[in-house]
């Protein structure tokens, strides 16, 4: 299974990079029980899981992330999180999770293929009938975002992708491209939102939550 992953660059950083996008803890209740099995995949180290856990009382929840350095940082906090070298290294049987968080993942894989193979990994683990909510980002409106914006090999299907100046390769996405990745899924709540991007930057996220 080929999922991009940047692991090299997220542990350079992971000492100083902050994550933001808000966590709807009342949203996600309406769907998901306290005592329900979730997973915050790609998890960093571990803001949503605490969210979740310390404030919402989320009580069986568990991250899991390719960067042993952010996954340090969280667990030196004392947060229920693992290290995984690889996404298909997610030690969860099929069918046997009843939500799935994936908060500002998708735009670290910059490849049509990369989001697809994680998406249908995802899948793959969830319940029938259970959670999937996402946080991430649409094509932004800005002209700095529209000027970096291009397609991913050359591939005009593969469109959003941009690379900074301090090494890593982002993505943002065409409401054509998430609505493809998630085909799979029911689509119960969308919502547009403000967020800061880790660098500071305000941008307009999308949440959705998803059924399997």
């Amino acid at each position: 299974m080929d999922i991009d992953n940047q692991q090299a660059y997220w542990d350079k950083v992971a000492d100083h990079k902050t994550f933001s996008h808000p966590v709807d803890v009342e949203l996600l209740k309406k769907y998901v029980a306290t005592n329900a099995t979730v997973i915050d995949f790609g998890c960093g180290y571990g803001r949503v899981v605490d969210i979740l856990l310390h404030g919402g009382g989320f009580a069986n929840i568990t991250g899991y992330d390719t960067s042993s350095l952010l996954v340090k940082r969280g667990v030196d906090q004392q947060l229920p999180l693992q290290f995984i070298n690889e996404p298909t290294d997610l030690p969860v049987k099929e069918n046997s999770v009843d939500c799935i968080i994936l908060f500002a993942v998708l735009t670290c894989i910059p490849s049509n293929k990369g989001q697809q193979s994680l998406i249908n990994l995802l899948h793959s683990k969830l319940k029938p009938g259970a959670i999937l909510y996402i946080s991430d980002y649409y094509l932004q409106d800005s002209e700095i975002s529209k000027s970096r914006y291009t397609n991913f090999n050359d591939n005009p299907a593969n469109f959003g992708v941009f690379t900074l100046p301090e090494g890593a390769t982002f993505r943002h996405h065409t409401k054509e491209w998430v609505a493809t990745l998630v085909k799979d899924f029911k689509i119960l709540e969308e919502h547009i939102i403000e967020v800061k991007t880790m660098n500071g930057n305000k941008a307009e996220a999308f949440q959705l939550i998803l059924q399997k």
